[in-house]
């Protein structure tokens, strides 16, 4: 019997430190979200609202509808470079005093980009979810888990989904809002165009994602 009561108690204490990893990295968004909202200079604002613009959008395209300002929002904190040649949500974590834990959970989420994924099955706990999902590129199966509401939000099985995801202990955490992709078209042009930028520079899927994701979420939203 030892040794099924050694499992149980590892299991047990791995349950243990995932949930005090949600609840960090729960907090340290909430606090990065609140520092990118209110102590961000407006300079800063206005010159990341142009570049976004000229990027993302044409005069074709949407505006900036709420669901393109939660993306605008996203992108400053964590994907935006400032005048500094720096990220706000970097900013953000060299300006606060933080737990070693909390600094380590910041490092991590400071490479995580927008990437889609298929979800394969949705198990609901209580206020949160957990999917298990099959990444795109490198057709693994993982299992991630999020506060947000599925039904409220239209998350289903077999949708596709561009969401910023981070490791932690048993399951990777999603970090803010969540993006159909509702034409299989665009996850073929996310993949093609990958491929040809891998190709011809030798980019990485997750730098890659860096730069371009928001392109594709926006063509989901129109």
């Amino acid at each position: 019997m030892q040794e099924p009561d050694s499992l149980l108690n590892l299991e047990k204490y791995r349950q243990k430190k995932q949930r005090m990893a949600e609840d960090h990295i729960k907090d340290l968004y909430r606090k990065a979200y609140e520092y990118a909202l209110k102590e961000t200079n407006i300079r800063e604002k206005v010159r990341a609202k142009m570049i976004f613009s000229k990027r993302f959008l044409t005069q074709d395209d949407i505006q900036m509808d709420e669901e393109v300002e939660q993306l605008f929002q996203e992108w400053f904190l964590f994907d935006y470079k400032t005048i500094k040649g720096q990220t706000l949500f970097f900013q953000f974590l060299q300006s606060h005093f933080l737990h070693e834990s909390v600094k380590l959970l910041g490092a991590i989420v400071l490479t995580a980009a927008w990437e889609p994924i298929i979800i394969r099955k949705i198990d609901t706990l209580n206020e949160e979810a957990a999917f298990t999902c099959q990444n795109v590129i490198q057709d693994e199966e993982v299992s991630v888990k999020t506060n947000l509401d599925c039904k409220k939000k239209g998350i289903r099985e077999g949708g596709v989904y561009f969401v910023r995801k981070v490791p932690l202990v048993t399951h990777q955490w999603i970090l803010g809002p969540v993006f159909p992709v509702k034409s299989e078209g665009i996850l073929s042009d996310v993949k093609n165009h990958y491929g040809q930028m891998n190709q011809k520079t030798g980019v990485l899927w997750r730098t890659y994602l860096k730069e371009e994701a928001p392109n594709f979420i926006i063509r989901s939203l129109s």
